[in-house]
Formats: C-alpha cells, sequence, structure tokens
C-alpha cells in the first residue's frame, strides 16, 4: 500500500498533518501490520506478542479508559490524535496489500472463511480516503496511571506490551471479489449475504456483504474502518521525554494474530 507520513510515532500534542502524497510504501518495508477490515484496533490498543506467531489484541482502548480510579482520567477520544482525511492515487498497491495478507484474512471471521475468501481469483480494493491517527502520549500515561488493574498498569510500566502508536483509518473503503462458481457458492454459504458483524477475538468489523450470484462478492464498511497499524513499546522512563513510550524493539514483520494463542 503506497502510503506518505508512515514514520513511526506517538505525539505529545496536536499537530498539523505530516501527509503530503504518496511517496513511501510501509507495507514494502515491513513498517505497517496489516489489520484487515476493524472497527476497534484504534491507536492505544495493548498488543501482545505471541513469538513465532504474530501479534494479537490484548486489552482494547476502550477497555482501557474504562478501568479507571479516577473520574478525572481521560477518555479514549482524548488519547488520540485525529489526523487529516487524504485522498491520492492508490492503484493497486491497496489491493496487493490485502491480497499478500491471505494469512491474516481480510474479515475478522474465522480461518476457514477467510480461506475461502482468500481463493477468490481477482481481490480490488479502492478506498475514498485514508487517515493516519495518533497515539498522544501524555493522556495516555494519564490513563495508564490511573489503571485500577495493578498487575495491567505493573506489565505495562514494565515495557511487557506493546502499544497501537499509530493506525490506519480507511473511509468508503470497497472490496471486491471475483470467483469463479463452485469456489463462490461455497463462500456465499459461509459469508452470508447483506448486513454482518464480524467477530473474532477481540476484534470485529461492521460491513455490508452483496453478492452478484456466487461470482463477484462487494464487501463495504458502513464507517471507518482501520486496515493497519504500527505498534512502540511502553516502559516506565523509557522514553527521554519522559512520556514512557519507546520504539518496538523488532515490530517489523509481525503478522496480526486476532485471537490468543
Amino acid at each position: 500500500m503506497t502510503l506518505a507520513g508512515c514514520s513511526a510515532g506517538v505525539t505529545g500534542t496536536s499537530r498539523p498533518p505530516d501527509i503530503s502524497g504518496c511517496d513511501a510504501d510501509d507495507f514494502a518495508t515491513g513498517n505497517v501490520v496489516f489489520f484487515g477490515l476493524s472497527n476497534n484496533l484504534g491507536p492505544g490498543t495493548i498488543m501482545k506478542r505471541y513469538p513465532g506467531k504474530g501479534i494479537g489484541p490484548q486489552v482494547l482502548v476502550g477497555s482501557l479508559v474504562g478501568d479507571q480510579t479516577s473520574t478525572s482520567a481521560a477518555s479514549a477520544s482524548a488519547v488520540v490524535h485525529r489526523g487529516v482525511d487524504w485522498t491520492c492515487t492508490l492503484g493497486d498497491s491497496v489491493a496487493r496489500a490485502f491480497n499478500a495478507n491471505s494469512a491474516v484474512g481480510i474479515l475478522p471471521a474465522s480461518e476457514d472463511d477467510n480461506a475461502k475468501l482468500a481463493r477468490a481469483s481477482q481481490i480490488e480494493v479502492t478506498v475514498d480516503s485514508v487517515r493516519w491517527d495518533d497515539l498522544l502520549a501524555g493522556p495516555y500515561r494519564e490513563v495508564v496511571d490511573h489503571l485500577s488493574d495493578a498487575g495491567l498498569k505493573a506489565d505495562l510500566l514494565g515495557g511487557r506490551y506493546l502499544i497501537v502508536s499509530r493506525a490506519l483509518a480507511a473511509k468508503g473503503i470497497k472490496i471486491t471479489a471475483r470467483f469463479d462458481r463452485s469456489v463462490g457458492a461455497s463462500a456465499k454459504a459461509a459469508l452470508g449475504d447483506g448486513p454482518r458483524t464480524f467477530t473474532q477475538g477481540k476484534v470485529t468489523a461492521m460491513v455490508n456483504l452483496a453478492w452478484e450470484g456466487t461470482t463477484k462478492l462487494v464487501i463495504t464498511a458502513p464507517s471507518e474502518v482501520y486496515i493497519a497499524g504500527q505498534f512502540r513499546r511502553f516502559g516506565s522512563g523509557s522514553s527521554p521525554s519522559g512520556d514512557g513510550m519507546a520504539e518496538a524493539t523488532d515490530p517489523a514483520g509481525q503478522m496480526l494474530v486476532r485471537t490468543g494463542l
């Protein structure tokens, strides 16, 4: 996927957009982890590393900010800086990213259902716009400081988790999958038709499935979805700025796993 302004990071304050074009291919360089379609894998999500398998969500940011000892702690929206929507000619690079990550799957559905989707003879992906959302380090640290779950707080401060520091939101995404007739019939029977809410582990995606017979499936999302992200490690005093954020040791080459192993 051809994207710009993709340097990993957590920002301390709201900032002007750092996106000026479509020049940097982060999927190719391994700096971005593919999510498929997700309504809830936004910045601030706590991710657990499964050695040799990948990285999966441990605590969603909404649950994190809800577990507070102080009523004055930051809300979920207060810990995220929403970037500016931008458009560019993404071409086939979006579709290549979806095709290249068939092991992760497009939807938070079962491995069998995603395997059926992966048997499509052609996948086309378009978006109306994309946007990078960044985690605000100061408000997020306030959330961590006021966690009522002492064990989770200790694990976070000890650097034992990764955090989604930046997530790529897509508006108006449209995925068109074309199948041979017999393959499509099996996929249609498994996935269904019309509005669907898919959930696998902690990951959820609300989509609409529109079939033309059994040879063409169009997947759309009624609202924006997160399709990729970048991670950093959280730990007490691990950043020169004192915000508790530091680069993950090896975020490249990691694959999303939606369920605990």
